[in-house]
């Protein structure tokens, strides 16, 4: 199927005869840097994250425009985004993996949700974040105390910035959990691209 812009959407099994057919080709996974780690990847696939825009258009920049680009991403919408617009700066042969890698592995019959992690270290784990965040809680009490007695600013703005880490540190470990055990669906999928989004703003 091609789009209006030109972009090339081929199905799992187009796309594998896309890689057999070509000689010189470069594979992009524009997911996130915790699905490319933790949920897989195609065999030689260089990450740039889309959703970093920043990061994205400074890597594309790199990459010569005339060469042939085969690009995916978890299930299938943000490799078309991607695509779309590095068309829109000159790329020119571009093709997107429908479905993305979802679709992939089912096509190549690995499409199990299998978790990282056993029920207990889900268990554990967030067990662990409660108490991490018990202590965060603890940290803005203080804060509020702090301010209440008119505390040094300096000093209060130091403890902001230690929440401020532990947070990110908690965020961290919330989206590791949930990439390897509530990702099932594309609304799961959407949904975990809605909090990076928010994350990284």
């Amino acid at each position: 199927m091609t789009l209006d812009n030109g972009v090339i959407v081929l199905t799992p099994s187009e796309f594998e005869k896309k890689m057999q057919e070509l000689d010189d080709f470069t594979i992009i996974d524009v997911r996130t840097e915790l699905e490319h780690n933790y949920e897989g990847m195609i065999e030689n696939s260089l990450l740039i994250d889309f959703l970093r825009p920043r990061v994205f258009k400074r890597e594309i920049e790199k990459l010569d425009k005339n060469n042939i680009y085969l690009i995916y991403c978890s299930v299938g919408k943000l490799g078309i985004d991607a695509a779309s617009y590095m068309k829109s700066v000159g790329f020119e042969n571009l093709y997107v993996l429908e479905g993305g890698l979802k679709a992939w592995n089912k096509y190549l019959g690995d499409d199990t949700k299998v978790s990282k992690f056993s029920r207990e270290e889900i268990i554990e784990k967030r067990k662990k974040l409660i108490i991490r965040l018990n202590r965060i809680e603890g940290q803005i009490n203080g804060m509020k105390k702090m301010l209440i007695k008119g505390k040094y600013c300096g000093d209060i703005l130091n403890q902001a910035l230690a929440v401020k880490a532990a947070m990110a540190s908690v965020n961290q470990e919330i989206m590791e959990v949930f990439l390897n055990t509530c990702m099932i669906s594309p609304k799961e999928k959407e949904d975990f691209f809605r909090y990076m989004k928010k994350l990284i703003k």
